[in-house]
């Protein structure tokens, strides 16, 4: 299996509402002690969850240019796959996962779905929260203090319930995530 994180690559977007990909990946990286390489055009890492090897890559492209280096990826490796991106239509601290569905306006899962020409595909979505004013200087700020312990918890959650997905089949997965609603952390 391949869990895609989506984001922008550089320091300068590292921490933004819009990597929650790739947060979300580094965070279960560091949780079974392993560690990005680089490869052309993306960066990798391999985890075992119960005897199953998963790939956790993020694409070192621009947001809207997903498309492209997934489906190279996806060539490559013939593999089940999720995507995780952000999402402005759920609250922070709420987290779907969907076996399939639109693009919402993420421009990450439309490029994918252009490029698949399908949007059949399992897509996990963490909510960063709607931005009251100026779309883009939004998705593209950092999280405030008390926000990033609200995105730890809900990552935390969300790892669990990717490992009900490796472990126990899509629909234990969803129920357990679908669930999640984190409004605050002391």
């Amino acid at each position: 299996m391949i869990i895609f994180g989506l984001g922008n690559p550089g320091l300068k977007y590292r921490s933004t509402r819009h990597n929650v990909g790739y947060i979300f990946l580094d965070r279960l990286a560091k949780q079974y002690k392993k560690r990005f390489y680089t490869k052309q055009g993306y960066k990798i890492a391999k985890i075992g969850v119960s005897k199953n090897k998963i790939y956790l890559i993020k694409p070192q492209c621009w947001m809207n240019q997903s498309g492209f280096a997934v489906s190279m990826i996806l060539q490559e490796r013939h593999e089940d796959f999720v995507v995780v991106v952000d999402d402005v239509n759920l609250p922070l601290g709420k987290i779907r996962l969907k076996s399939r569905g639109s693009d919402g306006g993420h421009l990450g899962l439309r490029s994918i779905i252009d490029s698949l020409i399908s949007s059949n595909f399992p897509r996990l979505r963490i909510g960063i929260g709607q931005p009251i004013n100026n779309f883009p200087n939004y998705v593209l700020s950092s999280f405030k203090r008390r926000e990033k312990k609200i995105l730890t918890a809900v990552i935390e959650k969300g790892i669990e319930g990717i490992e009900f997905l490796v472990k126990d089949n899509f629909t234990k997965a969803q129920n357990y995530i679908n669930a999640i609603n984190i409004n605050d952390i002391n």
